[in-house]
């Protein structure tokens, strides 16, 4: 009967509390090398597979060298936590957690538990240990630095040997180093379908993939208009705001994807219901005629790209018959205790003049509207 292969990741948390020499650790989880030291090698925390004579698999991580820096695994397994050192015992972990124990009697360690050792490879088999505790020695050697990240041990092994008779279980031979490639190939390919699912959720999905999610939600963002963390905030409020099409809360949902100013959106049925016969031409010419015509007004400087992108999503979200206006407010000036400028006026600067050939207006300030 098949077991479940348990993937174990070697991450920040384990790492936080590694020996390292030549390392730092990184904050998405694993460790980067220190240029300025002679030699890199780590010792992480343990892994405990639950139980005793676990069958350890397989041991990957993504290796970021530069040319001529090898990296060299050792990895030992273990059903017994307790080691005796100089006739007193003592826990692996106190050993090989120790920075004050020498990396000469860790590594000896290593070699009188049998590890095994893989010089140069970042994908390897780990058939030779069985045992609840494996421990791990990281090194790397050679010229130059990088990175090692994204450590995830697999255990127990894989399925496929348990598949045939018990002639051909035999662990370590060549027909099981075989099927040990076909067998890494299938989980590879198990964990890419297992991960689909991240290729249509909007924070995780490739950059490249979001028009195709938009699409699907007949969204046309208009290619180049939106930055990618737009995009992606467009993308997690779209369900929403395609229930509300046609409606305030629609138009509401766009903006508050690009804006984190205060905005007002001023409807033109509603201006015409309160507004006077003397003030009903000037409110149609600012808040449209059309019942269903609304204006925008947004709290901040005007920005011509901003408009253009606005308008033209709001607008897939907008009644056929209305007519969106958007209406930026610059900060108002004021002058004095009794005059000020009103909303989108300025002052615009220091300018000399000269009335005629003998009278100059020097510190004269105008104002200008736009």
């Amino acid at each position: 009967m098949a077991s479940v292969i348990k993937k174990f990741p070697i991450g920040r948390s384990r790492f936080q509390n590694a020996v390292l020499e030549g390392f730092v650790r990184l904050d998405a989880g694993g460790i980067a090398t220190d240029e300025t030291a002679a030699r890199h090698i780590c010792f992480p925390e343990r892994l405990d597979g639950g139980r005793g004579g676990c069958r350890w698999g397989r041991l990957r991580f993504k290796a970021e060298l530069a040319e001529g820096a090898i990296p060299v695994v050792h990895a030992f397994a273990t059903d017994d936590d307790m080691l005796i050192v100089s006739g007193k015992t003592k826990t692996y972990e106190a050993v090989l957690l120790n920075p004050y124990e020498s990396v000469r009697r860790k590594r000896r360690l290593f070699e009188l538990a049998g590890a095994s050792k893989f010089v140069g490879k970042n994908d390897v088999l780990l058939y030779e240990q069985e045992g609840r505790y494996l421990w791990l020695c990281v090194e790397l050697i050679g010229q130059g630095g990088g990175v090692l990240r994204d450590f995830e041990v697999f255990a127990p092994r894989d399925n496929f040997l348990g598949a045939f008779p018990e002639i051909y279980r035999v662990n370590g031979e060549f027909f099981h180093r075989y099927l040990a490639i076909f067998s890494s190939l299938y989980y590879d390919l198990q964990e890419i379908i297992d991960s689909l699912d991240s290729l249509i959720d909007a924070d995780t999905a490739p950059k490249d993939a979001l028009p195709i999610l938009a699409a699907w939600l007949g969204l046309d963002p208009d290619d180049g208009a939106l930055d990618e963390a737009q995009f992606r905030r467009l993308l997690k409020t779209a369900f929403a705001t395609i229930r509300a099409k046609g409606t305030r809360a629609a138009a509401e949902d766009v903006l508050r994807v690009f804006l984190d100013e205060p905005f007002f959106i001023v409807e033109g049925r509603t201006v015409r219901e309160i507004a006077s016969e003397d003030d009903r031409e000037v409110c149609e010419r600012l808040y449209g005629g059309n019942p269903f015509d609304f204006t925008v007004l947004i709290k901040r400087a005007a920005d011509d790209r901003l408009h253009a992108r606005l308008k033209y999503l709001i607008r897939q979200f907008s009644p056929l018959r209305a007519r969106a206006e958007i209406v930026f407010l610059g900060d108002t000036s004021r002058l004095d205790e009794y005059a000020y400028c009103d909303v989108n006026a300025r002052v615009a600067g220091f300018d000399a003049g000269r009335l005629d050939g003998l009278a100059a207006l020097d510190g004269v300030y105008y104002i200008s509207a736009e």
